[in-house]
Formats: C-alpha cells, sequence, structure tokens
C-alpha cells in the first residue's frame, strides 16, 4: 500500500511539474492574489482586491493597497491590473515604487505613475511616470519633477561589469 501511495505522489509531482515547466515556455502562468477583501463584478468585468495586496505571476511580484483587475469580455483572460497604494514593484524590468502601478500581463508591461522609481542592481530611474517592457525598453516622463538617473560606470542591466 505505501508502494502505491509513493507511486501516486511521483506521478502527481511529475504531472504538476510538467504542466508548470509548458506554463513557463508558453508564458501563461497563473496570476495569485492574495488580500483581505475581494469584490468580483461580472457585468463590469473586474475584480477588486483590498487590504495588504500581494500579486504574483511567475518572477513578478507586486504589492500594494488596492488591486483592480480588467478581465477581457469572456471574463477568462486579464487584460489589465491597477495596484494603488504604497505600491512595490519586482520582477525583470528590476525592482519599483510608485503611488499607481498599471501592469499589463500581455505585453509584459508596467507602468509606475507618481514618484517612480525603478531600480536595475545599483541603477536607478526616477521620474513621474516609467513605462518599462520585460525586455528593457524604458521611457520615463518627468511631469511635476524632472527626470533622474543614477547609473554606476561599468554595470550593465543585470549589475555586472562590462
Amino acid at each position: 500500500m505505501k508502494k502505491i501511495i509513493l507511486l501516486l505522489l511521483l506521478m502527481l509531482t511529475t504531472v504538476s511539474n510538467t504542466t508548470f515547466a509548458e506554463q513557463i515556455k508558453t508564458g501563461k502562468l497563473p496570476i495569485i492574489v492574495e488580500a483581505r477583501q475581494l469584490t468580483y463584478d461580472k457585468n463590469k468585468h473586474k475584480a477588486i482586491y483590498i487590504g495588504n495586496v500581494i500579486v504574483q505571476k511567475g518572477n513578478i511580484t507586486i504589492t500594494g493597497d488596492k488591486l483592480i483587475l480588467y478581465f477581457d469580455k469572456t471574463g477568462k483572460l486579464v487584460e489589465k491590473t491597477v495596484m494603488t497604494g504604497n505600491v512595490k514593484f519586482k520582477g525583470p524590468q528590476g525592482e519599483g515604487t510608485c503611488k499607481e502601478l498599471e501592469y499589463f500581463p500581455g505585453q509584459e508591461k508596467i507602468i509606475l505613475i507618481g514618484d517612480a522609481k525603478l531600480k536595475q542592481k545599483k541603477n536607478i530611474i526616477i521620474g513621474d511616470r516609467i513605462i518599462a517592457f520585460k525586455n528593457g525598453n524604458v521611457t520615463v516622463e518627468g511631469i511635476k519633477q524632472k527626470v533622474k538617473t543614477i547609473i554606476f560606470p561599468g554595470e550593465n542591466r543585470n549589475g555586472t561589469g562590462k
């Protein structure tokens, strides 16, 4: 009996790892959300999470006070997420903070809005609005303040020397 249970556990582990590996290859990782409260509006195709919100998708983590998920018309795909209040971000684009963050999963694009700061290893970009893509492209806008960049000589995007 112990051998059968062990065999079943081994098979389940193998199946789940294969599925996860396929999800990584196809970019279809799930979005995992934790919060104190959830309100879902089926007619408006959106979900609102409030209170110590944590969002994870693959190697992306976003935290803040309030999150709104906007679904497509089918209600199956998340088109956009908006996090507000004490926002912190960590992902392939770097680590950042801002007042509001918009994330577009399909485009792998983030927009940091309001006192936006994005750090890639030691290098830092500061502005009112930062648009960053997974491929490394970044646009920074200074609306109320000037754009500020701090670049450490010899550092590349990964924080290593030339």
